[in-house]
């Protein structure tokens, strides 16, 4: 029986998007609490927040482009600041274990395109060898087949030569007409015999 792999990049991909909101939480009180990080990095993207929504909120209820939008206290820029950071952080976090997900899912496609290229080049290989046996074996059962009814032939003139009576008259007219290579055997056996004698 045959297990799959363990899944443990997805086990650490869904691990990490369920401490992502605790983190942002950790990360959000320790802004409040810090002098750099509630004046640098809260309260800027808050203000600017604040300034965007006042403004398409005005557009969309049609009553213009307001003059002047008042700034945020500290206390609001600073808790809009921590959530917007919050959000930052869960959004990268997800958006980072996506995009890992997609790559590691890119890359076994690829591993198992390149396999069936693989796979694919051998079997053609294999059709290729197979083709040229079947070619082979195909010439080789021609030329026993044209062999096979050579002997048959062969055995059917002697049969037939044995069968008739002997007239020393028309022995050789009833005769089965020899080939060529045993006629030239016989004549070259003939000749030795006379040299012989």
């Amino acid at each position: 029986m045959v297990v799959g792999a363990f899944p443990i990049a997805k086990l650490g991909i869904l691990a990490l998007r369920q401490i992502s909101k605790p983190l942002a939480n950790r990360i959000k009180a320790r802004a409040k609490r810090s002098y750099f990080f509630r004046t640098y990095i809260c309260m800027p993207p808050a203000q600017f927040y604040h300034w965007m929504e006042v403004n398409v909120k005005m557009r969309m209820l049609n009553l213009g482009k307001p003059t002047e939008v008042p700034k945020l206290n500290e206390n609001m820029a600073i808790d809009l600041g921590a959530e917007l950071l919050g959000e930052i952080i869960i959004f990268s976090i997800a958006a980072t274990s996506i995009t890992a997900e997609y790559v590691r899912s890119s890359l076994k496609e690829k591993e198992k395109k390149a396999e069936r290229e693989i796979n694919f080049v051998k079997i053609e290989n294999e059709i290729s060898d197979l083709r040229f046996t079947v070619d082979r074996q195909e010439a080789e059962i021609r030329h026993l087949t044209r062999a096979y009814y050579a002997l048959q032939q062969s055995q059917l003139d002697n049969k037939q030569y044995k069968s008739k009576p002997h007239n020393p008259t028309s022995e050789g007219s009833d005769k089965p007409k020899e080939s060529k290579g045993v006629q030239q055997a016989r004549d070259h056996a003939s000749k030795l015999s006379k040299g012989e004698k």
